[in-house]
């Protein structure tokens, strides 16, 4: 079944080197649970393969597979070995009719997993599923069964995981969330060429990404953060003074070309020596999202009251890095944590903590009449 899917979806099956040593698993798996006769192991290895989407196999083709274990000659963790050792490891005997392990041989490691870490892939595949339109991602769930020798009948328990929450949406664009992912994987490529890269792009606090609220951004890309269901990017502006953050989804068509000079060559930058011209990984560890703060935002030790349902959820939920419990209540069902974050000044518009961190004000919205900012003390 695997094999017919694989061929419609135009994937390529697994090379012969690799076939064979999946009927060798099948042998050994077939010797291991107590042998049998050639019969017996016949049927048992067509089986495995036939669950595997592989072709059934005859038996002179099984009895070649047979003197290739002997011989040590496949895919093992010792195939480096001399060949005359390897012809020493893995003891067939064949007594009475019925193939068995010689009591003194050694057992093949093919790389499986134990019983206790079989369903981390379909536990893996099961996440990865939302982004199966990635042509990687299809292949890595393709090859991950054969790789750990998983069933398909395993594999499919990955039905059983589900991801909910918020999606990426365009009512007349169905595989949006596909292109914005195509678009991220694009920049990621110009990131590790250090490339610059220009795109239009709608700012988002702007509704209407008509023509004229275009902006042309000329950056020197640096990195990529998903944060509460977006995908943002890290750039310096070729023309600014400051690292800014770009939503990935406002960008024009979703359109990113690589920048070219004047005289049509592409502009290329150093991005490790930028990001620690620029400090980047200190702005960012300030940050409770993706906000970039500006210099003179000075870091404050903020104390949140928390309760009941609320108090729950953050008990189990690291907010950010620098949290840590102050006290806890546990008859009043009462919890209150310390954030580590930057604040704006304060200004007669901006009296309020949350006014002064608008990341902080979104995140603790969400609790409603059960969270409480205490304090914010400037941080030593």
């Amino acid at each position: 079944m695997l094999r017919r899917i694989f061929v419609c979806l135009g994937m390529p099956i697994k090379n012969q080197k690799h076939i064979d040593t999946q009927r060798i698993r099948q042998v050994c798996a077939f010797l291991s649970a107590g042998g049998g006769t050639l019969q017996e192991m016949h049927a048992h290895v067509n089986e495995g393969l036939e669950e595997r989407g592989l072709d059934p196999i005859g038996l002179r083709t099984l009895q070649a597979c047979i003197e290739r274990l002997r011989e040590g000659d496949f895919d093992h963790s010792k195939q480096d070995l001399p060949a005359k050792t390897r012809g020493k490891l893995f003891k067939v005997v064949f007594k009475h009719k019925v193939y068995n392990w010689a009591a003194d041989t050694e057992l093949p490691e093919f790389g499986d997993l134990d019983e206790e870490e079989r369903f981390t892939l379909p536990f893996l595949a099961g996440i990865l599923r939302r982004f199966d339109s990635i042509p990687a991602v299809q292949k890595i769930l393709y090859q991950l069964p054969e790789i750990f020798n998983i069933s398909e009948a395993e594999m499919e328990s990955r039905s059983a995981i589900f991801q909910t929450g918020p999606v990426m949406y365009d009512a007349q664009h169905p595989e949006f969330e596909s292109k914005v992912i195509q678009c991220v994987i694009k920049i990621l490529s110009h990131i590790h060429l250090g490339q610059a890269i220009e795109f239009n792009y709608t700012g988002v606090n702007v509704y209407n990404s008509k023509v004229e609220n275009l902006t042309m951004q000329q950056v020197a890309p640096l990195n990529i953060r998903y944060y509460e269901h977006f995908y943002y990017l890290n750039a310096f502006p070729m023309n600014g003074s400051k690292v800014l953050s770009y939503r990935i989804d406002q960008i024009h068509r979703l359109n990113v070309m690589v920048s070219e000079d004047e005289q049509g060559n592409i502009i290329t930058f150093d991005r490790a020596e930028m990001e620690q011209k620029l400090g980047l990984t200190n702005k960012l560890r300030d940050s409770l999202g993706v906000w970039i703060h500006d210099e003179k935002e000075k870091l404050y030790e903020i104390e949140i009251a928390f309760q009941k349902w609320a108090a729950s959820y953050v008990k189990r939920l690291r907010l950010h890095p620098s949290q840590r419990i102050v006290r806890e209540d546990k008859d009043k069902q009462t919890l209150v944590i310390s954030l580590r974050l930057r604040l704006s000044e304060e200004t007669p518009e901006k009296k309020n903590i949350t006014d002064r961190n608008s990341e902080l004000a979104f995140l603790l919205g969400r609790f409603g009449k059960d969270v409480k900012v205490l304090t914010a003390s400037p941080a030593r």
